[in-house]
């Protein structure tokens, strides 16, 4: 199974970003997403096309189950 950390934030533009974790630890805490959130916001090295990342929107963690079809 696949596990993406999807983490949101507001630009400076007022747009929507999205900054996506592959892989994240198990039993990761709201207490360390939100840490992250934080430093992403601290220290402006992501260049998003979107703008500068200036608020916290939400966080997410998605897991997909990919199964192959034969044919």
């Amino acid at each position: 199974m696949k596990r993406d950390l999807e983490l949101y934030f507001t630009t400076d533009t007022k747009k929507k970003a999205k900054l996506v974790i592959p892989e994240p630890k198990p039993n990761l805490t709201a207490a360390e997403i939100n840490a992250v959130m934080n430093l992403v916001l601290q220290k402006p090295i992501f260049n998003f096309p979107q703008g500068i990342a200036v608020e916290k929107l939400s966080a997410r963690i998605v897991e997909s189950n990919v199964v192959p079809v034969e044919l």
